[in-house]
């Protein structure tokens, strides 16, 4: 057991269920949980997007492990903690919303991995009005060069 702890601290990366499978070990990546955070943040009601960075975006641009999207996990210890930047629709209540994405996260991560996660930290980076999200054209005026 000491060896198995050594081992899960050496290795921030991964993660193991609470249960021994009997028929050998199974590891879980930071980018498993942070897509399955991802995915289930996705499915609340109210929430816009994750919030994608400039360096995300370019990231992705590049092929640059488009996973990692608004969904970041921390390990202190053996507790997993979460935290999700998101953009929300405007004229929904922030705390509910918040509170949807925490209960909706925890939930697909235990049903899907078999692990507990502490706490999901939910950072409402805007609110997205239909203004804002009308998609704005630069047009220039044709002149003659005169």
């Amino acid at each position: 057991a000491k060896k198995e702890e050594a081992q899960m601290t050496q290795e921030n990366s991964h993660f193991e269920p609470q249960t021994v499978a009997p028929l050998g070990e199974i590891n879980i990546t930071t980018g498993v949980l942070e897509a399955i955070a991802a995915k289930a943040v996705s499915e609340v009601e109210g929430v816009y997007q994750l919030h994608k960075s400039f360096q995300t975006e370019v990231g992705g641009f590049f092929g640059m492990n488009p996973d990692r999207v608004g969904a970041r996990v921390r390990r202190d210890d053996s507790e997993i903690a979460i935290d999700v930047k998101i953009d929300l629709k405007y004229g929904y209540s922030v705390p509910e919303v918040a509170m949807k994405v925490q209960q909706k996260v925890k939930e697909q991560i235990f049903f899907m991995t078999d692990l507990v996660v502490q706490e999901v930290n939910v950072h409402v980076a805007s609110i997205q009005t239909e203004a804002s999200q009308a998609v704005d054209y630069l047009h220039l005026d044709e002149t003659d060069g005169e």
